[in-house]
């Protein structure tokens, strides 16, 4: 063999091997993209996952005050606000969607438990730490919210079944503005706020808890409450609906209409 041929078949060899290994890097390369699209078809939901749930939370969390809260327009999100804020909550029978609604606006309770309850207890509603619960830390706690069934006479206006919707959440948020305040506070603290129901104290602290209710947006659900109340308690009465001394242990509807005028999340 000349030296030339030798030359020649060398050549010949060398580019096949490259013609190979091109082929082999084609081939690994087309093997990369379709691991890496069925990596990301699998991770791809995983990691979209958190965000659509941060999303959904965004979107939940109501973002400012709502004028009226409509049950008809309501009853479809039912569902993902139960998901939402019904962790660790007994929710009251028939005024579910009414407590999930007024939960939203308070997203320090997602995860607190709550227990609503129904019965016939001779006060409109109320809402304490469950005594059992009282030494534990104010997140370990359970709260309840008591919510009577049964009033005669012009009370039955007092009753949660006789009230409009968007009134129902506005008395079911202040009852909840309450729990927020418990939250910040130690045993003896609600010992202290107990014995404060017996005497004059409760006005402030009533009217104080309003006050709150209007911070976290529930503000014209708490006037429409305010209003069908004292309408039906007092219809005579006109002071009963513009009053703004502030004599009484809840504030009136031209008290709770003053305050939100004067508030920048309300001035939209």
């Amino acid at each position: 063999m000349t030296a030339t041929n030798a030359a020649l078949q060398l050549a010949a060899l060398t580019q096949h091997k490259r013609s190979d290994m091109s082929r082999y890097k084609i081939a690994a390369n087309q093997f990369n993209t379709k691991a890496g699209k069925i990596l990301l078809c699998f991770f791809f939901p995983v990691l979209l996952g958190p965000v659509n749930n941060l999303a959904a939370q965004n979107n939940l969390v109501p973002q400012g005050p709502i004028r009226e809260y409509l049950e008809h327009e309501q009853r479809m999100n039912y569902d993902a606000l139960l998901v939402e804020f019904g962790n660790n909550k007994k929710l009251p029978k028939d005024f579910e969607l009414q407590a999930l609604l007024a939960l939203r606006h308070y997203p320090e309770l997602r995860n607190t438990k709550i227990n609503f309850i129904v019965d016939d207890v001779s006060i409109p509603l109320s809402s304490r730490p469950h005594w059992s619960s009282m030494l534990r830390s104010a997140k370990n706690r359970t709260y309840q919210i008591i919510i009577d069934n049964e009033l005669e006479g012009t009370r039955k206006a007092l009753l949660l079944k006789n009230q409009p919707f968007n009134a129902q959440v506005g008395i079911i948020g202040h009852e909840l503005a309450h729990t927020i305040y418990y939250l910040s506070r130690s045993f003896s603290g609600i010992a202290g706020d107990a014995l404060c129901q017996l005497t004059d104290c409760r006005i402030k602290f009533e009217r104080a808890t309003d006050s709150r209710l209007i911070d976290y947006g529930l503000g014209w659900q708490r006037f429409d409450h305010a209003t069908f109340v004292r309408s039906r308690i007092a219809p005579a009465s006109a002071s009963a609906v513009t009053a703004e001394n502030g004599n009484g242990a809840y504030m009136s509807p031209a008290e709770i209409m003053q305050i939100m005028e004067g508030h920048d999340i309300y001035s939209d």
